[in-house]
C-alpha cells in the first residue's frame, strides 16, 4: 500500500467521504439498471458477466432471481427482526435467541435496562453487529451514533440486492450468546456458524466458518453426512493447521429445521450457531456472498435450481 492510500485509508474524513460516495454510486447505477452493480461484482470473480438469458451458476441463478423472482418473503427473512416471526411460524421458535428490545430511533434505548452483555443489531443488511461485553464501559453517545449511521440509509445497491432495501430498518438487541467450552478450543477468537446450504428444501452442504478475525475467517465444507469437502475450499479460506470440526450431536435436529425453515424457497442458506448442542437460529440469507468457495462448487450446486419453475416479473 503506498503512503498515500495508507493516509487516506486512515483518515476519518477521507474513509467517511469515500463510503458516501460508493453508496451514492451504487445506487446511481443500480436506478439506472440494477444489472451493473451485480454485474460488477460477478465479474471480479468470475472474468465474465452473468448470463441474464441463461444463467447456469449458483451466483447466476440467485441474480436473476433477485431481479426477476417474487423476494417478497425473502424482504420478511432478511430482516433480523420481522423474521423471527417467520421462525415461530415454522414451528421452530425454541431455537430463537432472546429478543430484549427493538427500537426505530436509537435514541429511544434505555441502556440502563439492558443486561451487562448484550448483543446490537441493525435489522439490515451485512456486518452491522456491535458485541457489548461489558456496559459499564460503553460509550452510549458514540455508541448512538454508530447505530444511528447503521440505518439512515438502505443496504442492498452494491450488489442489486432488492430484498434489503424493501426492509424497514431499525435496531435490536438481544442475548449475547458465547462459544460452549468445546467450541472454544477449536474457535476461540469467535462463534462457530453453521451455515446450511438448502435448495428447494433439501439441505445439499454446510459452510462452518470459525476463527473471524480483523476482517478473516477460515471454513469448512461439508456434505449432509459430514464428509468434508476440501477441494470446493479456496486455499486462501483454509485453516492453516488441521483443525478438526466434529460431526454436531444435534445434526439431525438442524437439518430438520433447515428443511422447515427453507421450505419455500429455491434457494436459501439458513444459519444456525451450536451452543451446549442446541441450535440456535442465526439468520436466513439469500444472497450470499462467494468469496470462500471455488467456481466449480457454485456451478455443481447451482445446477439444482430450475428457473423455469420460478415465475418471472420481468424488469
Amino acid at each position: 500500500m503506498t503512503n498515500i492510500a495508507h493516509a487516506l485509508k486512515t483518515n476519518r474524513l477521507a474513509v467517511s467521504i469515500y463510503k458516501e460516495y460508493t453508496f451514492y454510486k451504487w445506487m446511481v447505477l443500480y436506478k439506472i439498471n440494477p444489472k451493473i452493480p451485480i454485474n460488477h461484482t460477478y465479474k471480479k470473480y468470475f472474468n465474465r458477466k452473468i448470463n441474464w438469458e441463461n444463467p447456469q451458476d449458483l451466483i447466476e441463478k440467485i441474480a436473476w432471481m433477485e431481479l426477476y423472482g417474487d423476494t417478497s418473503l425473502w424482504t420478511t427473512c432478511a430482516d433480523k427482526y420481522r423474521v423471527r416471526e417467520y421462525v415461530e411460524k415454522c414451528g421452530c421458535g425454541q431455537y430463537l435467541n432472546e429478543l430484549l428490545g427493538v427500537w426505530k430511533d436509537p435514541n429511544d434505548i434505555n441502556f440502563k435496562a439492558l443486561p451487562s452483555e448484550f448483543v446490537l443489531k441493525a435489522n439490515n443488511g451485512c456486518g452491522t453487529v456491535l458485541i457489548v461485553n461489558d456496559k459499564t464501559t460503553l460509550n452510549i453517545p458514540k455508541t448512538k451514533k454508530i447505530l444511528r449511521n447503521w440505518i439512515r440509509r438502505p443496504y442492498g445497491y452494491r450488489n442489486s440486492q432488492r430484498h434489503y432495501l424493501n426492509i424497514d430498518r431499525c435496531i435490536i438487541a438481544e442475548k449475547l450468546i458465547e462459544n460452549d467450552i468445546t467450541s472454544k478450543r477449536i474457535s476461540p477468537e469467535s462463534l462457530i456458524d453453521y451455515k446450511v446450504w438448502c435448495i428447494n428444501g433439501k439441505v445439499e452442504s454446510v459452510l462452518v466458518v470459525f476463527n473471524r478475525h480483523n476482517n478473516l475467517h477460515q471454513v469448512k465444507l461439508f456434505d449432509p453426512s459430514w464428509n468434508e469437502l476440501p477441494q470446493f475450499v479456496r486455499s486462501d479460506a483454509k485453516p492453516e493447521t488441521d483443525i478438526e470440526i466434529p460431526k454436531p450431536d444435534c445434526l439431525t435436529e438442524l437439518f430438520d429445521a433447515c428443511r422447515k425453515l427453507s421450505a419455500p424457497f429455491p434457494e436459501v442458506r439458513v444459519d444456525f450457531y451450536i451452543i451446549n448442542n442446541r441450535p440456535i437460529f442465526g439468520e436466513l440469507t439469500f444472497s450470499a456472498g462467494f468469496g470462500s468457495l471455488t467456481k466449480e462448487y457454485f456451478s455443481i450446486i447451482g445446477k439444482n435450481i430450475h428457473l423455469k419453475t420460478i415465475v418471472s416479473n420481468k424488469i
